[in-house]
């Protein structure tokens, strides 16, 4: 009996292997998307100082205080609480300061040398240039890193459900494809064994 010739082929479970190795770099693909797409919302200052970014867009936006950050070709690392550090938001175009208020969500990040989580959130009315004023309370304070970003939390969590998503679906398309086919070869083994024997007992 040769079971090279049983259908469905073996070949259906390197499919599967096929499938999953897809999956796995699927995975991979989209969390990196995730990484790259999260980096890409960020905009760095350095505090204390007045800086200017442009908001692309009106909305809810995340200040982050980076405790592990490179910016401009100088690596900075410091601790975990900033006290006294004191930020203020101003609409540059009509001289308006903004709302400020502690960050619903305590999310934290750690992309490539860079480490933050989130500390503030303002609602920015309209596209356009923002001033961000930081200062220390007490006149002096270390130099750190924050960033300013919108939909950064949505983006890096719709990238990881789509990663799950891609991961556990081609290994259950996987399961699945073997173990049909595993019962398919083995019921159609079974019904060549039995027309072997009926042969073999005609003679």
């Amino acid at each position: 009996m040769n079971g090279n010739n049983v259908s469905p082929g073996i070949w259906y479970y390197g499919l599967a292997v096929l499938i999953i190795v897809i999956g796995f770099a699927a995975f991979a693909g989209f969390i990196y998307f995730g990484i790259s797409d999260a980096e890409s919302r960020l905009q760095q200052i350095v505090a204390p100082a007045s800086a200017e970014l442009f908001l692309s867009e009106p909305g809810e936006y995340l200040i982050f205080y980076e405790e592990h950050s490179y910016l401009d070709g100088k690596f900075y690392s410091t601790g975990e609480q900033i006290p006294g550090l004191e930020i203020s938001v101003r609409e540059k175009d009509i001289g308006v300061d903004l709302v400020t208020y502690p960050a619903k969500s305590s999310f934290n990040y750690t992309l490539d040398n860079r480490s933050g989580r989130a500390i503030l959130a303002f609602r920015a009315p309209r596209a356009g240039t923002y001033q961000f004023i930081t200062s220390y309370s007490e006149g002096f304070g270390p130099e750190v890193v924050l960033a300013v970003g919108k939909g950064m939390v949505e983006g890096l969590l719709s990238s990881v459900m789509i990663s799950l998503a891609a991961l556990f679906g081609s290994i259950g398309i996987a399961v699945v494809i073997s173990f049909v086919t595993y019962r398919k070869r083995k019921k159609a083994l079974f019904k060549l064994e039995e027309e072997e024997r009926l042969m073999k007992g005609s003679f």
